[in-house]
């Protein structure tokens, strides 16, 4: 089977994706890692996906396509079901989404994380999952006839988008996850999060319930740029006050005396210790919070944290409790107590605002994703990591802990030259030593000309909320409707912005200015095809507070790898300031400009982080050239 071929969907393949294509079965039959940057409107789903298909059917494995998006789900699951229909070959894909989110129970939208977790175990514990009852018999685990309809059932039906399998298990009353879990122990295809992988405990027992190993998988990562900070994220926690004093309703309400008292004294300490402090923030050393812990309470930590466990399961117990802050609270200071490598954990006492004033809370901070990435990248049988901003490709390599052999390729940009224009404004910044009214001013009016020499749709983002507010006041924008990103917005309040700005970019003689913020839902998390965005500004670069987590991530990446301001700080701003200026372009037929508001952009330390095709036009007068490339079209 040759290159075109292998491409099932689709009737043709472009020079870019026949590159990528070899580069894909190179590390397929070798049993390698390939890290790619691969420009939006290559093909990168395409260009992996069926390859990897083909690869797993001829040698028994399973491929796991790996992204934080729903919207990516969604590509992945058409393009399957294009290989199917092209075909006519049976093909079973699960499409897994969190397990939250598939639960029929409609408290569990309400739950977090980690509470939604008790809340499951408890109901599985007691047998009084109704869902879970109807799909699989008490005692045995064996699947009752309902369970065994239903599967065969999503497995006749082929590739399916998750809101699928939700409304089909739901219509029968049985547990969508447990359903969606059983699919993937035959499926060709397995479509879920980085946290069913990455997350060690949670892919030990993902795994086993789909009784496979790591080796047995073919892993395609999407979205590979957000790798680092998400699994650096997922394993870091932390401890507040609210959720203590919870655990402590929780104590006094079943009339533990003991436990009561000792949650008090926890309490006092947390308070004590914050009101202590000179800054917002401190380092806390591990044995140092146990030790003034232990100085207060009745008991030793390994027994306090066996009684929050033992209170949280009678909580659980209770018919109309859905969560427990005890449970919460021992699962905490377990985690803090477990031995670790120290230098790539930072711990920090901070405080955040509530309606009643400060509130402390402690937390445990993860540095180094490699921890949990290497191994899994290490043992898979080959692995694809693809974004549009994966530069500068060795840092990813490094931070991953990729193996040394792992192919770096950085994709040639399919779209014509002409049909993007990319300006930089000197004589601005955002850098915080020149922040100033006249500077703010500047930007502003730097910004109108630019917005009103737009005929279409424009959106503008900034470093942060307050940036964004500065400069609006100061804008003079003619005949465009303004809309606004919030910060206290919730996710349906940003899909009717949204929604408002693609019904002006149809309509006649009608136009928008969003003004939204850098790594923000909609700098990453939204697209905008066609003529919904015609131009995206970047004011500024969204670097990372100067807070403790800040300086001890930067001091653990000079320390491990010598590059800690690097890969620390400017390269992850560069990452998300690239992410926001890509929204206007999305496939090769789009036509836009990208406007870079910031002097740094043209440093030659921030400037690695460009794509090779990225021609930068420096310019006073955005304006001049603005309304020649939109006059053209």
């Amino acid at each position: 089977m040759n290159l075109e071929e292998s491409l099932f969907p689709f009737s043709s393949v472009r020079d870019e994706q026949k590159e990528m294509m070899s580069d894909v079965q190179s590390v397929l039959d070798s049993g390698n890692v390939l890290l790619a940057h691969a420009p939006t409107g290559i093909g990168k789903t395409a260009a992996s996906l069926p390859l990897a298909l083909v690869h797993a059917l001829e040698e028994g494995k399973t491929v796991f396509f790996l992204t934080p998006k729903h919207s990516q789900h969604h590509i992945a699951v058409e393009t399957l079901k294009r290989v199917a229909e092209k075909h006519n070959k049976k093909l079973i894909v699960a499409d897994i989404i969190g397990k939250q989110w598939t639960c029929l129970y409609e408290i569990a939208r309400d739950l977090s994380s980690g509470e939604f977790n008790q809340f499951c175990k408890a109901h599985k514990r007691s047998e009084s999952c109704g869902y879970l009852k109807a799909y699989r018999q008490d005692g045995s685990g064996d699947l009752t006839q309902l369970g065994k309809k239903t599967l065969a059932k999503l497995k006749r039906k082929g590739p399916m988008h998750n809101e699928e399998i939700f409304q089909i298990c739901k219509d029968t009353g049985v547990c969508p996850y447990e359903a969606c879990v059983d699919v993937g122990r035959s499926a060709n295809v397995i479509i879920c999060d980085y946290y069913h992988i990455f997350h060690p405990s949670i892919r030990s027992a993902f795994l086993g319930k789909l009784e496979k190993g790591l080796d047995d998988i073919i892993i395609l990562l999407d979205e590979a740029h957000n790798l680092p900070e998400r699994v650096r994220k997922l394993m870091s926690h932390n401890l507040s006050e609210y959720t203590l004093n919870g655990a402590l309703k929780e104590a006094r309400a079943l009339r533990s005396q003991n436990l009561e008292s000792d949650l008090e004294d926890l309490l006092k300490v947390l308070q004590g210790t914050g009101k202590s402090m000179k800054d917002k923030e401190r380092f806390i050393g591990k044995d140092e919070l146990v030790g003034m812990l232990e100085e207060k309470m009745s008991m030793k930590m390994k027994d306090l944290i066996a009684s929050l466990e033992q209170l949280g399961e009678t909580v659980l117990e209770q018919p109309d409790r859905f969560r427990s802050y005890s449970m919460t609270v021992g699962s905490f200071f377990k985690w803090w107590g477990e031995e670790r490598n120290e230098a790539a954990y930072t711990r920090i006492l901070d405080y955040y605002r509530s309606e009643t004033g400060r509130r402390y809370q402690v937390s445990l901070k993860c540095l180094d994703p490699a921890l949990y990435t290497e191994e899994v990248f290490r043992s898979c049988h080959s692995a694809v990591l693809m974004s549009g901003t994966l530069l500068p490709l060795d840092m990813y390599k490094t931070l991953l802990g990729l193996p040394v052999e792992t192919m770096m390729r950085q994709y040639h940009n399919p779209f014509p030259p002409e049909n993007r224009l990319v300006l930089l404004t000197p004589g601005i910044t955002t850098r915080y030593t020149k922040r100033s009214e006249h500077m703010y001013r500047k930007i502003a009016s730097t910004l109108s000309r630019v917005v009103n020499s737009v005929p279409g749709n424009v959106a503008a983002f900034f470093p942060s909320y307050s940036l964004l507010n500065d400069v609006l006041g100061l804008s003079r924008i003619d005949g465009k409707e303004f809309l606004i990103e919030k910060k206290e917005m919730k996710k349906k309040d940003r899909r009717e912005l949204y929604k408002r700005l693609k019904s002006l970019s149809e309509a006649e003689g009608q136009s928008a200015a969003l003004f939204a913020v850098q790594a923000g839902s909609f700098s990453e998390g939204m697209d905008f095809p066609g003529r919904i965005l015609d131009c995206a500004v970047v004011v500024g670069l969204p670097l990372e507070r100067p807070t403790l987590e800040t300086e001890a991530l930067i001091k653990y990446y000079d320390f491990k790898f010598g590059r800690g301001w690097d890969f620390g700080y400017t390269y992850p701003a560069m990452n998300r300031a690239l992410q926001a200026a890509g929204r206007c372009i999305r496939s090769e037929s789009d036509r836009g400009a990208i406007i870079l508001m910031d002097d740094r952009f043209n440093w030659k330390n921030y400037a690695r982080c460009l794509p090779k095709d990225m021609k930068l036009i420096m310019t006073e007068r955005p304006e001049m050239y603005l309304e020649k490339f939109f006059k053209i079209r």
